[in-house]
């Protein structure tokens, strides 16, 4: 009896020295998952040469942008209740609730963390009031919700002098294009000209523009979505 006892307790030492074992090999793992999920998302605070980078400050908008399937912003804010599913449902973080009272928690669509992918229409598959039709992707990147403007005091090719090229190469429409800053010098820097009539409002140029803490590119949205 006595020499089943102890295997017993031996059991019970090794079980416990396991689960100890496991218990400690498990907080190991999490805590080197946290630290490289950390350093990762460092990589994103700084530049290239790992200068700190300045957060992204939302414009102020003349007109705010809506999804598209929200068609107008009178039918929008009279059918839109804020439940946030839509909010929820965006990938790419670019609705968010409203602050002001006049249409408090309805969304808003801003761009310091994503764009509006053309071929995205999540918010729109579950919109359970209408204030946000269904639509289709062919349908989404062909409408236009917004449009970019140039602020020439923020662009990098004015204040730092050197070549940009994201907001032209980043448009999914090809609606921006760039011309020689001096008309009479094909050898100067270039500056982005937006076509109005191709420019679908999505952010992607607003998104990507490397100026702080304000971009050069800035969208406004329309009082009525358009297709173009």
């Amino acid at each position: 009896m006595k020499k089943s006892r102890l295997k017993s307790q031996d059991i019970d030492k090794l079980t416990s020295s396991g689960i100890a074992r496991r218990g400690l090999m498990t907080g190991v793992v999490f805590f080197l998952a946290g630290l490289f999920t950390r350093g990762a998302a460092r990589v994103y605070e700084f530049d290239g040469g790992l200068a700190p980078l300045e957060k992204k400050r939302i414009p102020a908008r003349s007109t705010p942008i809506i999804p598209v399937g929200a068609d107008n912003i009178r039918n929008f804010r009279k059918q839109c209740t804020g439940c946030q599913l839509c909010v929820s449902a965006c990938p790419n973080q670019v609705l968010r609730p409203s602050s002001n009272i006049s249409e408090f928690m309805q969304p808003h669509m801003s761009f310091e963390r994503g764009y509006c992918r053309p071929e995205c229409v999540k918010c729109s598959e579950v919109c359970p009031t209408g204030a946000i039709r269904t639509v289709t992707r062919a349908e989404k990147s062909a409408t236009q919700i917004g449009c970019a403007k140039w602020n020439k005091d923020l662009c990098l090719v004015n204040v730092d002098k050197v070549n940009c090229d994201l907001c032209e190469h980043k448009c999914p429409t090809g609606a921006i294009t760039r011309t020689p800053q001096d008309a009479n010098d094909e050898s100067s820097l270039k500056i982005p000209v937006v076509d109005d009539n191709r420019c679908i409002g999505c952010g992607a140029c607003e998104h990507l523009c490397p100026a702080r803490p304000y971009s050069a590119m800035q969208v406004n949205g329309v009082d009525s979505h358009r297709v173009i």
